[in-house]
C-alpha cells in the first residue's frame, strides 16, 4: 500500500486509506447498481474534510463455463500490479462470481488521464486479450466519484 500511497497527494491519501473499508452493501452487487451497492455515504463520512473528484473503470462480466480461473488470476495479478507500479490507483475492488456466473470489479483511479495510460501499459493488454475466451458477455462502465468538502455523500455519476 505505501507505494501506491506515496504517489498520491492532496485528499487521494486519505481517500486511498478510506477505501479500504469499501464493501458491498448488497448480495446483488454484480447486477445492481455501482452507486446503491456500496457503503459510499460510510467511506464519505470518514473524508468529511477531503475534496476531490475520481475516475472508476467498472468491469461487469459473466464468466463462460469453461473459462481458466487460474489463467485469469494470474493476467488479473499481474495488470494490477503493473497498476500499483504505473501510480494513481487508489483502490481495486475484485468481486466473486455469482451463481449465474456474473460478477463486477473496477478500479478507482486518481483521474481518468492516468487510468487510460495505466490500461496501456503491457500486462494490462495482456489481461484484456483473454476477455473474448473467458467471457460470455463483459462491459465497461467509467464514472465519476465527486466528494465536497464538509459533505458526508459521494456523488457517483455515470460518463460515456
Amino acid at each position: 500500500m505505501s507505494s501506491v500511497l506515496s504517489n498520491l497527494r492532496d485528499g487521494n491519501e486519505e481517500f486511498s486509506r478510506q477505501l479500504e473499508k469499501l464493501r458491498a452493501i448488497s448480495p446483488n452487487y454484480a447486477t445492481e447498481s455501482l452507486e446503491t451497492s456500496f457503503n459510499w455515504d460510510e467511506i464519505a463520512a470518514e473524508i468529511n474534510d477531503v475534496e476531490g473528484e475520481w475516475y472508476i473503470v467498472a468491469f461487469r462480466s459473466i464468466l463462460r463455463t469453461d473459462a481458466d480461473n487460474k489463467l485469469l488470476y494470474e493476467a488479473d495479478a499481474k495488470a494490477h500490479n503493473e497498476a500499483i507500479l504505473h501510480g494513481g490507483l487508489l483502490k481495486y475492488w475484485v468481486g466473486e462470481p455469482n451463481q449465474y456466473r456474473e460478477c463486477l470489479s473496477f478500479c478507482i483511479w486518481t483521474n481518468r488521464n492516468i487510468s487510460i495510460k495505466a490500461t496501456q501499459n503491457h500486462r494490462h493488454t495482456d489481461a484484456k486479450r483473454l476477455a473474448d475466451t473467458m467471457y460470455e458477455t463483459y462491459s465497461l462502465e467509467r464514472y465519476m466519484l465527486k466528494k465536497t468538502k464538509g459533505k458526508t455523500k459521494i456523488n457517483i455519476n455515470r460518463v460515456f
